[in-house]
């Protein structure tokens, strides 16, 4: 039987103390006393509790994560066309949401994971645990208050720091200002970097429990995202340069180990049935028929895709050459206006993420696309028809950390390191990150060779004609690589935010997000009609729900006809708003809690 991560929903973690010596402790609740506490065993089982808070992977049942698509941020990127536009958070919130909401969306401003956190560190610190096992510990829970922290960072810029639990009669603590981002900031790191010197570099089961490795390379996410927020959003390079030193050091540290190495296969990161042997893998959530599964799969296999990839998404992969398909220099590119053109010689990444077999279209399919391109990123073949693969029973293990991502980490603050004149790039930097990956066997594209601050591939600098002004090529390029290699995986809105490009995201100013493939109606029907010989043969009247942006009867497909319906950002979006009861309970405490600005 696999070891298996999944919500211990019958672990209560009370706290509460037991005075009467005869009273046997509950076998399904953590109790607050101090032979609890001295149980490696104990502390390991009340920290699994939070696996599904920040290890959540594909969820279970019904409820799908942001990877690839739903109605929580993974559709607020650039990446998916859409039937209805997802939009952001309107208005604030009048109240603040349970905190076991299983929605990210509708966690909003709530401390209670960090108290929970803040006293079993307290208890760790007093038990009796040999100085090993409690350094252990003790990073296990820095490393999850960290990362609870870097969430309401990322969600909340300012919120209030506390490292020590507190009573709920102390309100000058409890209703204090809101410390600043830096000082928050600050303050995680030191729990990260507590965390990579003392936790255990083996813990149970290796890929489904934090270990050394785990701390590393999310230090790395983790610092990467706000190195690149000081810098893009802040204007503070002083920050800037801190903290992405911290992300690349730890991307560095981990890659240094050659514990792991990448797999032959990319799809297979997510379309396998068992991660456990995956080399590429550093933390995983496993699924087993039976005992825990998910949905996701079901979306790409069953449903339609009212969500599916834009045509800013497909052209964003490189030829098979390594150039931008509109370089002028790319003769490799057929052009988009048949899509068996479009998408030959391209980067085989695109192949893993879209199905090729043809354009999926209203009217002709059940299962159809929106933008014409069908995703199939997470679509295990082999499980299609059973129930590991359908309804909310699929059985493939979700990857939560991989070392590609830890590659793109550690070139993107290396990179940016360099523009900020605090590092000097090399050609090793790109060797151990982007070529390594590059050489993967699946989807093998050239090298690339740095030319001062630009990138070139087989002796033509890259010069991408629809890169923004104020994006560097350089810095544009490894972004382009960094999309590509992660995408739909639920860090693009992220990557979008700390970049300060949210107006990607906004369908007016990025008009390839509302766009599809090409579709010229009357040579498709043509095509479709010889192909399979249905019974009954499609005409123009099948294909007539099929909006196209241009008169006629070919034009690239537009989902979303209507201007007052598309997605439209705002410079307030970059947070989220305080919920107002937050607001007035302070007040009623005589203290001021400060709406984040425009909201």
């Amino acid at each position: 039987m696999k070891s298996k991560i999944f919500s211990l929903l019958i672990i209560i973690l009370t706290l509460s103390s037991c005075d009467d010596f005869l009273t046997r402790d509950p076998m399904d609740t953590v109790t607050d006393t101090p032979t609890f506490w001295n149980s490696e065993d104990n502390i390991r089982t009340s920290l699994y509790a939070f696996y599904d808070v920040y290890f959540e992977g594909y969820r279970t049942g019904w409820e799908r994560s942001d990877w690839y698509s739903e109605t929580n941020v993974a559709d607020w990127t650039d990446d998916n066309a859409q039937k209805s536009a997802t939009y952001f958070t309107k208005v604030a919130p009048a109240a603040e949401t349970d905190v076991t909401s299983t929605k990210k969306d509708e966690r909003n401003w709530t401390f209670s994971y960090v108290r929970q956190l803040n006293i079993i560190i307290n208890r760790i610190s007093s038990s009796s645990l040999t100085s090993e096992a409690k350094s252990h510990w003790l990073g296990v829970a820095r490393f999850l208050r960290a990362m609870e922290y870097s969430k309401l960072v990322s969600k909340f810029g300012d919120v209030p720091w506390y490292s020590n639990a507190l009573e709920n009669t102390d309100y000058e603590s409890l209703y204090k200002e809101k410390d600043s981002r830096t000082l928050v900031m600050d303050s995680v790191l030191n729990d990260l970097t507590y965390a990579c010197a003392n936790i255990r570099k083996s813990d149970g089961t290796a890929g489904l429990t934090i270990n050394k490795a785990v701390a590393y390379a999310f230090t790395s996410r983790l610092m990467l995202f706000e190195g690149t927020w000081q810098k893009y959003r802040a204007n503070n390079n002083e920050y800037a340069i801190k903290y992405l030193q911290a992300a690349k050091n730890a991307a560095n540290e981990l890659l240094s180990w050659n514990d792991y190495s990448l797999a032959d296969n990319y799809k297979s990161l997510t379309t396998s049935a068992d991660l456990a042997n995956n080399k590429e893998i550093i933390l995983y959530r496993s699924y087993v028929e039976g005992v825990i599964t998910h949905s996701l799969m079901t979306f790409q296999v069953t449903e339609a895709e009212i969500n599916s990839p834009s045509k800013g998404l497909v052209d964003s992969y490189l030829s098979a050459n390594g150039l931008p398909i509109n370089q002028a220099e790319n003769a490799l590119y057929k052009g988009d206006q048949w899509f068996f053109d479009e998408i030959s010689n391209r980067d085989p990444r695109l192949y893993a993420n879209i199905d090729t077999t043809g354009l999926k279209l209203d009217g002709v399919e059940k299962v159809y696309a929106i933008s014409g391109y069908f995703g199939n990123r997470f679509v295990n073949e082999s499980l299609k028809t059973s129930a590991g693969g359908t309804s909310n029973t699929c059985i493939t293990d979700a990857p939560i950390m991989k070392l590609n991502e830890v590659m793109m980490n550690y070139i993107e603050a290396a990179v940016e390191l360099s523009q900020l004149g605090a590092y000097s790039l090399t050609q090793v930097d790109l060797d151990k990150t982007i070529n390594t990956l590059r050489d993967r066997k699946s989807t093998k594209m050239p090298h690339i060779t740095l030319e001062g601050n630009n990138l070139s591939v087989n002796g033509i600098t890259i010069n991408d004609p629809l890169r923004d002004t104020d994006v560097p090529s350089l810095i544009w390029e490894i972004r382009r690589e960094r999309r590509i290699e992660l995408v739909y995986e639920g860090i693009r809105f992220n990557d979008l935010r700390r970049w300060n490009k949210l107006k990607y995201a906004d369908m007016s100013l990025n008009p390839k997000l509302n766009l599809g493939a090409w579709l010229d109606k009357e040579n498709y029907i043509v095509w479709y009609n010889n192909k399979y010989k249905p019974s009954t043969p499609i005409t123009l009247q099948t294909l007539k729900s099929i909006n196209l942006d241009r008169s006629g009867n070919a034009g690239y497909i537009v989902p979303i006809t209507d201007n007052n319906m598309l997605r439209k950002y705002q410079e307030k979006d970059y947070l989220y708003p305080i919920p107002l009861d937050q607001i007035t309970l302070y007040e009623t405490k005589g203290k001021e809690l400060k709406q984040n600005t425009g909201w």
